[in-house]
């Protein structure tokens, strides 16, 4: 690189002379051992993989996810490669989770070689779409993210790919790191930190053509619509039932049989071959339909749709009305009509059947969202009539509601749910905001109690379609606790409706198209349908101690060999401004006659002024203690 870092690179190319398009990717991840070439090198393009600076096999140091060199170092790698001997000059760029982040950082930054990218499961904004959903630290992050990347960021690099220099690349590494918890802490708002690291708002610098790729059962569908209704180049979008996974293997399935897919992507836009993929609608969604929540499912039911735009353009937006006594109506009230508000009690508790978002392989693909009834019984709950015909619910809801509270920080979750004539309420889609929020991520601003504040609440994407007979529910809470760390004091949240305060819920609810787009060319999976009973699933159980008026989920799983990972999270009714997070993660290597092991410990914490992240890294050689360093970091809670 242009400081002199050396990277760890895999190039696997086609058996010809001729020069072939390449396709680029890098990770925090470690590339792995240098195997088999990847499936589409035999569609005529070169791979090209690296470690990011300071983690697997590559030299240098990084104190932080996105980090300004890091990104120096993926345009000056597409500028590389474009400029080999073996490449034609066009270079294309994929990448799944960090991988779809950073492609479309790139996208962002315009090297003049980068022709086309696939972003699957990422996100243009990693602040409002990662680490701070609605504003609130999201625990994932301190049980989960951080820890794991701790273990893995001080891991040693590979002796049989680097040779004699391994031992003098991993002390520069053990010397310089920096645990990335510690930056997230460190900018809970909004500020120079994330928007440098975001596409959001910068779309115009995009100069090639982008390909994103998402999944409903995942966390990042938003911004990759988002992203894609905001680009003015060549774009195309496809939205799976997925978890986070690449479509052939997702859970839930359908899967489907992505390679193709992704080789006529950029067999257009690197080899310039006019294969009609441009031709075709450029919006393909799966639409959800009603099953029995389950906290795992081999497949959702539904359907694969085309649309010619996201979000379609005969969306109609349809607005229900909260009322008395529980009831959601398309009919706003009016001067005439008297009607009022409703109080709930502040419990951080709430939330633990609405599954937790995002980010595997740390999350696997259980804890989805089961039935929300033993949700609803500490939440405001909305429900219309069963409805008489049947209705879809694709695009962004959105709830306007009329709130106020008794404590100057507070926390509003909503969700959109799926009644069924039995009763089981499944969950649609859902929203946060820390309501100090509500103008600015980057200026919050606390509240003032007793004042009535409208607040407009985005909930995520969906594509959802409603049966004849169900009812429409709204649930508003003041927690989820999976999702977003409590707020530092017990409050009364109220939420009003009247003619004066219409609390309401926007549902973008879109018609039959006529006539019809074509239906999605896709062919299902060669790897057949998810084999549920042939996964191991992690160790997750959430308990509740009413002695102590606490809830803590523990959870515990193995990625694979030498490599596991174990947290506790615990919240408290009584004090909700003492929350901790105990979590560890271990990684283990042999090599030759060595067997390293790498354990990372962090504790994060919260009292009603601060927050507090604690990390150990120690590493035994053959059982003897090699290596040991702490970080300790504490910042005001601020609006948190």
């Amino acid at each position: 690189m242009r400081d002199g870092v050396e990277l760890s690179v895999h190039v696997h190319r086609p058996e010809t002379e001729e020069p072939v398009p390449a396709i680029v990717g890098y990770t925090p991840y470690r590339k792995g051992q240098l195997g088999s070439p990847p499936p589409i090198v035999g569609h005529g393009f070169a791979s090209v993989t690296w470690d990011i600076r300071g983690t697997g096999s590559s030299g240098g140091w990084n104190d932080s996810i996105y980090s300004g060199p890091e990104r120096q170092d993926g345009y000056d790698m597409i500028e590389w490669v474009a400029g080999q001997t073996w490449c034609n000059g066009n270079v294309g760029m994929w990448g799944m989770s960090f991988g779809a982040v950073v492609a479309l950082q790139m996208a962002g930054a315009a090297p003049p070689h980068l022709k086309a990218i696939i972003a699957r499961s990422g996100t243009d904004d990693p602040y409002t779409e990662w680490t701070q959903p609605g504003g609130s630290p999201r625990p994932y992050m301190y049980t989960c993210y951080g820890p794991i990347m701790t273990a893995s960021n001080f891991s040693p690099p590979d002796p049989a790919e680097v040779g004699e220099d391994w031992e003098e690349i991993w002390a520069e590494r053990l010397e310089r790191n920096v645990p990335w918890a510690i930056p997230f802490i460190r900018n809970l708002e909004d500020g120079p930190f994330w928007r440098d690291r975001s596409l959001r708002d910068k779309y115009g610098r995009v100069q090639c053509a982008v390909f994103v790729v998402g999944g409903w059962a995942d966390w990042y569908h938003t911004p990759l619509l988002r992203t894609f209704a905001n680009l003015n180049g060549p774009r195309r979008a496809l939205i799976g039932p997925w978890s986070h996974q690449w479509p052939e293997g997702g859970i839930p399935g359908p899967r489907i049989d992505w390679l193709p897919e992704a080789v006529r992507w950029f067999d257009y836009w690197l080899k310039g071959e006019d294969n009609g993929v441009m031709d075709e609608p450029p919006v393909t969604v799966f639409v959800r339909e009603y099953d029995k929540p389950a906290t795992i499912r081999a497949e959702d039911r539904g359907v694969f749709r085309c649309e010619n735009e996201w979000p379609p353009a005969r969306t109609l937006e349809t607005p229900m009305y909260l009322r008395s006594g529980g009831n959601l109506t398309t009919q706003a009230l009016d001067d005439e009509t008297a009607d009022g508000s409703d109080a709930l009690e502040y419990d951080p508790r709430v939330g633990g059947n609405g599954g937790m978002h995002g980010g595997g392989p740390f999350n696997i693909n259980w804890a989805r969202p089961l039935d929300q009834r033993a949700d609803e019984v500490d939440s405001l709950t909305y429900t219309s009539e069963p409805l008489d015909k049947e209705t879809e619910v694709t695009g962004l809801p959105r709830a306007v509601l009329h709130f106020s509270s008794t404590a100057p920080i507070s926390f509003l979750s909503v969700k959109l749910c799926d009644v069924s004539p039995d009763g089981t309420s499944a969950l649609i889609t859902k929203g946060y905001l820390n309501v100090t929020h509500r103008d600015s991520h980057s200026t919050p601003s606390h509240i003032e109690p007793g004042r009535i504040y409208e607040v407009d609440i985005e909930l995520l994407a969906c594509a959802y379609h409603i049966e004849k007979g169900h009812r429409i529910r709204l649930d508003i809470a003041g927690a989820d606790f999976l999702n977003a760390w409590p707020t530092p004091a017990s409050c009364i949240n109220t939420i009003y409706y009247d003619a004066e305060h219409p609390s309401r819920i926007i549902l973008p609810i879109v018609p039959t198209r006529s006539p019809a787009l074509p239906e999605p060319a896709l062919r299902i999976s060669p790897d057949g349908p998810p084999q549920i009973d042939k996964l191991t699933p992690p160790k997750f159980s959430i308990a509740r101690n009413p002695i102590e008026e606490t809830a803590c989920l523990e959870y515990s799983a193995a990625y694979g060999h030498g490599w596991e990972h174990a947290a506790s999270y615990t919240v408290s009714a009584r004090d909700p401004a003492l929350t901790v997070v105990h979590a560890n993660a271990r990684r283990e290597f042999d090599y030759s006659d060595r067997r390293i092991v790498v354990d990372a410990h962090c504790d994060t914490t919260s009292d009603k002024l601060s927050f507090y992240h604690a990390v150990d890294v120690k590493i035994t050689v053959n059982d003897e203690q090699f290596f040991s360093k702490n970080w300790s970091e504490s910042v005001p809670r601020g609006h948190c």
